[in-house]
């Protein structure tokens, strides 16, 4: 069957969503959600009927169907305030209000088929456009062609009609903010600025709880601490619209001060403002986000629905010692280092053990630990501790889609294949817009080989999260590992230009270059990273890649001995790579081999990483293989 909906095209036997010919990324539960509503569009679904169809019966939340719902209606640019597609009936369920016309009945390619419905009965004596009542049967008996013509022209208009009151209007589309980092007035500015960063961090995760808005994350929004400029915001962020900025002062006696502020990005204009005081030695201070993230919301006319105004009212936690602890933490994991994400999880453990039920602190802790495991210690070592944190979370909360996310990650990392696949999807089923869910995904596909669903993740991912840097570095590596390197290093031509000061993505981006033949390029990147992470292994490892690649063979040894000195936890797989471009194989095998003991995060890119082509039908690469799960006949086994 094909459904159209506006400028959305829904077919049924292909399972796909396209709009004007072009693919749209659906999650699978959110497109059985939207075809059996359009199927049952004559009335009002029950929630427990959805349930029993659509999850089979499994035991799942009403946050599941809330979230699933929400995305079905941002994919036709709906919302919970104009229910104009999908509508709630409070305390029974969900109907489909919009306008479907039923493509399959016009079907010219097969007219006997389009006469039939799935039982066989004649269907020529209903109209395409359903939800109008259908012609009688005299009518149709003497319609003749022009009066068949005069339908179709109606369905035209129709159609356009509908199309462009969907496509044109900007009040379809949810308001797209950037909260700027906030800043800190008086004195004690230092002292301060955490716990003002950590205020923007929650004024986003309250106005990421509105269905009706569009945040960009902490995570790209805090690129902006040092240029705030609206004109900057611009050639970073294009599409934003809003921007809300705040500049917080403490006086005397532990007295909070906030003003704020929303302005359109494009004209400068003041939308809305407001003061707000409190008391940092006091839990009512967590009232402000809720307070700011409600009057952004009604100054954009976006309606904030009942579930969501009780999330807005929770708190993070009830003990002040324990909060400062996870600023702190949350300080030293911006910084990215080894050390300061050992800090990090120092901190974050002492806040957790004043209150056992804080949970986003262990959260915070879990993420640590895997970009520890990810860039920094032996991934066999830490992925427990992942694992311990992520546990811990569930127990407080059941539902938390951010924990599952960073484990499903950290799965992939450590070739967990089937594990990873079931945590993230647990993870998006409960929140469809996690960044990191997606780049799992992407890294997921990338080791199985399955160029398609790299690209259509890291476009999700990208759009979510635009300014990630952990997606900035790994969508050029899932890109390239597929065999589409042009696409890399387009990718990460772009990345540089948003991240100039990352050497990290320098370092990588050298590899797409040198892979596509432009070596001199590939050099100079390889060597800019080196300058902006000097003391470090990989950027080295990257260099020396590049020189080998470009026939300055020479070079190489001198960096190997150089990278293999360091006390660091070096990349074996990478270093296995190095010494494959001086055909020293036993040095290939050797560091391949230590990479699988260290359970290394690259070795999800044995299977296709071109760089290891010439040892494609090597017994020992095989073995690898095999040990990583990604042979032949394990491939065949996951989920697709």
């Amino acid at each position: 069957m094909k459904y159209q909906v506006a400028s959305f095209v829904i077919d049924t036997v292909q399972f796909d969503i396209t709009q004007n010919n072009k693919t749209v990324s659906i999650e699978p539960k959110v497109f059985d959600l939207i075809v059996y509503l359009i199927e049952k569009r004559h009335r009002v679904v029950p929630r427990e009927e959805l349930f029993e169809t659509i999850w089979e019966g499994r035991d799942v939340s009403d946050t599941t169907l809330s979230n699933s719902v929400k995305s079905a209606r941002k994919l036709f640019g709906d919302s919970g305030e104009r229910q104009q597609v999908v509508r709630t009936v409070r305390g029974r369920g969900y109907q489909f209000v919009a306008e479907v016309v039923d493509l399959s009945l016009n079907d010219s390619t097969n007219p006997d088929k389009s006469l039939m419905d799935k039982s066989g009965r004649n269907q020529s004596n209903k109209k395409s456009v359903v939800g109008k009542p259908p012609f009688n049967q005299s009518d149709m008996r003497t319609a003749n062609r022009w009066s068949y013509g005069i339908l179709g022209a109606i369905v035209v208009v129709f159609l356009v009609v509908t199309i462009f009151s969907f496509s044109s209007t900007d009040s379809m589309e949810s308001p797209y903010i950037l909260v700027t980092p906030f800043e800190v007035s008086g004195q004690d500015k230092e002292k301060w600025q955490p716990f003002a960063d950590q205020m923007t961090r929650e004024v986003i995760l309250n106005l990421r709880k509105i269905s009706g808005l569009r945040v960009v994350p902490s995570s790209s929004a805090f690129t902006f601490k040092k240029n705030k400029t609206h004109k900057y915001i611009k050639e970073q962020l294009p599409h934003i619209k809003y921007v809300l900025t705040a500049n917080i002062n403490i006086g005397r006696n532990s007295l909070l001060q906030v003003t704020s502020e929303l302005d359109e990005l494009s004209s400068g204009k003041l939308i809305w403002d407001d003061h707000y005081e409190s008391r940092v030695d006091n839990t009512t201070f967590f009232s402000i986000q809720s307070k700011m993230a409600r009057a952004v919301s009604q100054s954009l006319k976006v309606v904030i629905l009942d579930d969501e105004k009780t999330t807005l009212g929770e708190l993070p936690t009830n003990d002040l010692r324990a909060y400062e602890f996870y600023i702190a933490g949350q300080q030293q994991r911006d910084l990215l280092t080894h050390q300061s994400l050992k800090k990090a999880v120092t901190l974050f453990s002492k806040a957790i053990s004043l209150d056992p039920q804080f949970e986003a602190a262990y959260v915070a802790k879990a993420d640590a630990y895997r970009i520890i495991m990810v860039y920094f210690e032996k991934p066999s070592e830490v992925l427990p501790k992942v694992v311990e944190a992520v546990a811990e979370t569930l127990k407080i909360n059941p539902q938390s889609a951010e924990a599952r996310a960073s484990l499903g990650l950290a799965y992939v990392f450590a070739w967990r294949w089937e594990d990873a696949w079931d945590m993230l999807k647990q993870a998006k089923e409960l929140d469809p817009n996690i960044a990191l869910t997606e780049l799992g995904f992407a890294l997921y596909y990338c080791g199985l080989g399955l160029p398609d669903g790299v690209r259509q993740s890291l476009n999700t991912a990208n759009q979510l999260d635009p300014l990630n840097i952990e997606i900035a570095d790994w969508g050029h590596w899932a890109l390239a590992m597929v065999g589409e390197i042009k696409e890399a290093v387009n990718w990460s031509s772009q990345k540089v230009r948003l991240h100039p000061d990352v050497g990290l993505i320098y370092s990588s981006a050298s590899m797409a270059a040198s892979l596509v033949g432009e070596h001199q390029r590939a050099i100079s990147l390889a060597k800019r990273g080196v300058e902006l992470d000097s003391g470090i292994s990989y950027p080295l490892l990257a260099l020396a890649q590049a020189y080998g690649h470009a026939g300055e063979v020479e070079k190489v040894p001198q960096i190997l001995e150089q990278v293999e000195s360091f006390n660091s936890y070096l990349c074996d797989y990478e270093t296995a790579v190095t010494y494959l471009l001086i055909d020293n194989l036993g040095k290939t095998f050797e560091h391949l081999n230590k990479a699988v003991s260290y359970r290394s995060n690259c070795l999800i890119f044995t299977r296709n990483d071109p760089r290891l082509k010439s040892l494609r039908n090597d017994p020992r690469y095989l073995a690898i293989l095999t040990r990583v799960g990604l042979d032949e006949q394990s491939v065949k086994n996951y989920s697709r």
